[in-house]
């Protein structure tokens, strides 16, 4: 699955990951809608183009079969990792000590940041030997 998700799609992701469980069209509107500006017809549109991708699947309601039931088909990590592979790749050519260098040199960062970060850095040290 090599298609990317929108913003706007993303939302919607976010709102099936956090809720742990399936979501009605109703439920996912209701959950997106919040202050965001997207009409109901937009969220469900936005909907069935992340269920064309394959990002989402559905079942039928067993006693209705108007009503469908949603799930993310991918998982939220899955999905933020190729994010940052994409973010990478674009932004930085793949350099991701660039990246971070770029990222902490235009940050404050406290004493505990940089102390998480340099054990972290130690960490992936010792992975490769």
């Amino acid at each position: 699955m090599e298609l990317n998700i929108s913003e706007a799609e993303w939302q919607i992701m976010q709102a099936l990951w956090d809720s742990g469980e399936t979501l009605t069209s109703a439920e996912i509107v209701a959950r997106v809608e919040d202050g965001r500006g997207r009409s109901p017809r937009t969220i469900k549109t936005l909907l069935q183009r992340l269920v064309a991708k394959g990002f989402v699947s559905y079942t039928l309601d067993a006693s209705d079969s108007r009503i469908y039931h949603y799930q993310a088909a991918v998982s939220e990590e899955s999905s933020v990792k190729k994010e940052n592979r994409d973010f990478v790749s674009l932004y930085y050519k793949g350099d991701v000590a660039g990246m971070l260098a770029r990222f902490i040199g235009d940050s404050e960062l406290s004493r505990d940041q940089i102390e998480k970060l340099t054990a972290l850095l130690e960490e992936k040290k010792e992975d490769i030997g």
